[in-house]
C-alpha cells in the first residue's frame, strides 16, 4: 500500500495535517505532546479491500444575508480530515444537525488535551455541556458554529473554514442584537453563554485589533450584573459564571473599573455547586482564592495611579498609607491560604525543561492543570503585592520577590500552556511577568507570545 500522509506519526493518527518541520514538528508541541517522528515500519494486515462509499456534495446555509457556500469550498476529503473535521463543512442552522454535535464532541476532547476530559479546570467543564445546549437557541448555535469552525480551521490550516468561522460570528453578532433587544431572552442562559463564546472567540481569532475581545468582555459584565446573583443556581448557570469570572476580572482590570464580583453575595454565589472533579476542601480553596482575585483590579489601578503621584502631597501620603495597609492584610491571608493550599495539592517540582531552555533550564511540573493553573494565578497576585510594597517604600526585600514569583511564572510555562487551552491560562499571568520583566525575560516571553499567537492571537506582541 503506498503511504498517502508523508506527515509525522501523531499528526496521520491524529488525521490532522502535519507542518512536516524537521525532525520534530510544530504541531505536536502545540498539542502538547511529543513528536514521535516520521519513521514508518511495515504493519501486515489481513483484510478484504475496502472502499468508503461516497458521499454527495452538500449547501451550508450562512443564513442572514451571507447566502450560500457549498461543501467542497474547504478543501478536498483527504486521509487528515476526520470525520468532526469533515463535519464542519456542512454546518447548518437547523438545530437537530447531529454533525455539529459531532464536530462539538471532537471539539470538546481536542481542547482539553494533553489533560484528561474529566479534568476540573473550569473551562474545560463549560465545553463538555455544548453538545446538550447546541440547539436551544440560534443565537448561541450561530456562536458554536463560529467557535468550532475557527478551531477546526486551524487544525486543518483552512482558510475556508476560517472565513466560514468569521461569517458564522458576523451571523451570530447580527442574532445577538436582536436577542439582547428581546424581553424573553436577554437574560437566558443560552444568551449569556452566547456573549462569553463571542469573546473567547474573539481571543482565539483576534481578526482585527487586540481589543475587540474587550468589548465582549464588558457585554459579559454587565449581563452579569444584569441577571444577578439569584440566576446562577443551577449547574449550567454556576459554570457559565465560574468560565465567564476571569474575563470579567480581565475586563476590571484593563477597562480600569471596579471588578462586579468583589461583593460577599456574588462570593457566595460562587462558592455553590462545587467542582465534582476536586475534592471539597480544594473546591473551597480554590473559591477562596477568587474572593482575593476579585480585588486585583483595584489594586493595580491604586498602583499605576500612586506612581504617577507626586509623593511630597500629604494626600498622596495617606493614599499610600492605606493601600499599604490593606496589601499587607491581603498579603497576610494569601500568605495563610498558600500554606492550606499546598497541604491540599502537591507542590510543583523542579524537571529539566525537555526544550533545552537556556534562560530557564530548570522548569516547573505539577501534580495536574488544575494546581497549575491556582499555583500561577497565586505567583502573580505576589509580584502584584511585592509590586505595590515596593512602590510604597515598605522595607524588605521586595524587588528580588518580585523577580522571584515572575520567575516563578515563567517557568510554568512549559508545563501549564500545554495544549490549546494552554495559552489562555498562562494570558494573565504572562502578562503580569512581562510588565516587571528585565531585558532578558522580556526577549524570553517574546518568543512565548510569537508561538501562543499562533492559535491564541491575542497574544500577540503588539497587544501587550
Amino acid at each position: 500500500m503506498v503511504l498517502r500522509s508523508t506527515g509525522c506519526l501523531l499528526c496521520v493518527k491524529r488525521r490532522v495535517k502535519c507542518d512536516e518541520r524537521f525532525p520534530k514538528c510544530m504541531r505536536c508541541e502545540r498539542y502538547g505532546k511529543p513528536c514521535p517522528g516520521y519513521e514508518r515500519g511495515f504493519k501486515f494486515v489481513t483484510a478484504k479491500p475496502y472502499r468508503s462509499q461516497r458521499r454527495q456534495k452538500s449547501v451550508v446555509s450562512t443564513g442572514g444575508q451571507n447566502g450560500a457556500a457549498t461543501a467542497s469550498g474547504y478543501g478536498s476529503d483527504t486521509e487528515h480530515e476526520s470525520t468532526g473535521i469533515r463535519a464542519v463543512k456542512r454546518l447548518s442552522p437547523e438545530p437537530g444537525d447531529l454533525n455539529v454535535t459531532q464536530c462539538l464532541n471532537n471539539l470538546t476532547d481536542e481542547i482539553s488535551q494533553p489533560f484528561p476530559i474529566s479534568s476540573g479546570y473550569v473551562i474545560s467543564r463549560w465545553f463538555l455541556l455544548f453538545p446538550s445546549i447546541y440547539g436551544r437557541n440560534r443565537t448561541l448555535d450561530s456562536a458554536m458554529k463560529a467557535f468550532v469552525a475557527h478551531h477546526i480551521g486551524n487544525v486543518t490550516l483552512s482558510k475556508q473554514a476560517i472565513q466560514y468561522a468569521r461569517t458564522a460570528y458576523g451571523e451570530a453578532l447580527s442574532r445577538l442584537r436582536k436577542s439582547l433587544n428581546c424581553p424573553s431572552e436577554c437574560l437566558s442562559s443560552e444568551i449569556y453563554c452566547s456573549v462569553l463564546l463571542l469573546c473567547l472567540y474573539e481571543l482565539f481569532a483576534d481578526v482585527d485589533r487586540g481589543d475587540v475581545w474587550m468589548s465582549h468582555a464588558r457585554a459579559l459584565s454587565q449581563l452579569t450584573e444584569a441577571r444577578g446573583p439569584s440566576r446562577y443556581q443551577t449547574e449550567l448557570d454556576n459554570t457559565l459564571l465560574k468560565a465567564s469570572r476571569g474575563l470579567i476580572v480581565m475586563y476590571s482590570l484593563f477597562g480600569g473599573t471596579e471588578c462586579i464580583l468583589v461583593s460577599d453575595e456574588w462570593h457566595n454565589v460562587m462558592k455553590q455547586q462545587c467542582n465534582p472533579s476536586l475534592s471539597a476542601g480544594l473546591d473551597s480553596l480554590v473559591e477562596e482564592f477568587f474572593t482575593y482575585f476579585t480585588l486585583s483590579p483595584s489594586l493595580v489601578h491604586q498602583l499605576y495611579s500612586l506612581k504617577e503621584a507626586d509623593f511630597t502631597d500629604t494626600t498622596t501620603l495617606l493614599r499610600l498609607s492605606e493601600m499599604l495597609k490593606t496589601t499587607l492584610e491581603l498579603q497576610e491571608k494569601l500568605d495563610l491560604w498558600y500554606d492550606r493550599f499546598c497541604q491540599a495539592t502537591p507542590a510543583p517540582y523542579e524537571v529539566l525543561s525537555s526544550t533545552g531552555d537556556t534562560v530557564y533550564p530548570a522548569v516547573l511540573w505539577y501534580s495536574d492543570v488544575n494546581s497549575a493553573t491556582i499555583y500561577c494565578s497565586y505567583y502573580s497576585y505576589m509580584v502584584l503585592i511585592h509590586e505595590i510594597l515596593k512602590t510604597c517604600g515598605y522595607p524588605g526585600e521586595q524587588e528580588a520577590l518580585v523577580a522571584y514569583f515572575r520567575d516563578k511564572i515563567c517557568k510554568s510555562v512549559e508545563y501549564t500552556a500545554q495544549g490549546l487551552l494552554g495559552p489562555y491560562r498562562m494570558g494573565f499571568a504572562l502578562r503580569v511577568a512581562w510588565e516587571v520583566a528585565d531585558t532578558v525575560t522580556k526577549e524570553w516571553i517574546r518568543g512565548c507570545l510569537r508561538t501562543f499567537s499562533e492559535f491564541y492571537s491575542v497574544m500577540r506582541e503588539e497587544n501587550y
